[in-house]
């Protein structure tokens, strides 16, 4: 497996012009296809009460607003990739993402929350998207992958995880997986750690393992861990509960999502 094309959205912003950054410099590592995506839902949709207000004047305002904003983004896609491919859409950044996903094996949003007309979600992309997402948090101008942490539990998620960042593994000088159980999970934990070690293996892939006891929020151990060891990047599932869930009773998907100083290549 390898990542041939890599999706990104931009937006006419520091944070996305690092992030452009970071995508142009991993597509150059991986030999791999750059697809620049503006979405922005038309803002007489966002704000119509500014059509209402000011008439014909209001809509041509509105347009001319978006048509700015587009403008600006390609520009800097253009500057910084230049002879990738374009994709303007007149629709939610998120939705501008998923319309072009058929095209794509990695996706690169930011992990900060902008208002959801100018950028894509972070959680709903993973959600909806299908492919790996790699969230980066705000001036991350580079994604690296010489160290990486497995945010391991044996669930579906964490598992197709692994599979879905198998390329970047297969190029890490250091894999570390890492399981935050309480004490009473420890036996299945070792037991699926064993198996996941052996899988790597067999991959080419070199890896350690930590299987640490803990009775605080495991996603707060794995952050913590990540931190302290330098980890560049996090291989995680995402939402094993619902969404909902995660947000009412807390989760490692939430966590990462919101106090994450590595990037995070989550998938769903």
């Amino acid at each position: 497996m390898s990542y041939k094309t890599i999706l990104i959205h931009v937006e006419p912003s520091p944070a996305s012009e690092a992030r452009l950054q970071a995508a142009v410099g991993l597509a150059a590592k991986l030999q791999a296809e750059l697809v620049g995506v503006g979405g922005r839902e038309p803002l007489i949709a966002v704000e119509p009460l500014a059509a209402d207000f000011g008439g014909a004047y209001g809509v041509e305002a509105c347009a001319e607003a978006d048509a700015s904003l587009l403008a600006e983004a390609e520009a800097s896609f253009r500057k910084l990739a230049p002879g990738a491919i374009w994709r303007p859409a007149a629709r939610y950044p998120t939705d501008a993402l998923c319309d072009n996903a058929a095209r794509a094996d990695l996706v690169i949003v930011g992990l900060e929350h902008a208002p959801r007309d100018f950028a894509p979600n972070p959680a709903e992309t993973v959600l909806r998207v299908g492919l790996p997402v790699i969230a980066l948090p705000a001036q991350h101008s580079e994604i690296a992958y010489g160290r990486i942490l497995i945010a391991w539990k044996d669930t579906r998620e964490a598992r197709r995880a692994v599979s879905d960042a198998l390329p970047l593994l297969q190029r890490a000088r250091d894999v570390t997986v890492v399981s935050a159980s309480t004490p009473s999970e420890m036996a299945v934990t070792k037991a699926s750690v064993d198996n996941l070690m052996d899988r790597l293996a067999r991959h080419g892939v070199t890896a350690r393992a930590e299987v640490r006891s803990t009775r605080r929020d495991p996603g707060d151990e794995l952050v913590n861990f990540a931190a302290s060891g330098g980890a560049d990047l996090i291989v995680a599932g995402a939402f094993g509960h619902s969404r909902a869930g995660e947000w009412l009773l807390g989760g490692v998907t939430q966590t990462l999502l919101e106090q994450s100083s590595a990037a995070v290549l989550f998938s769903h």
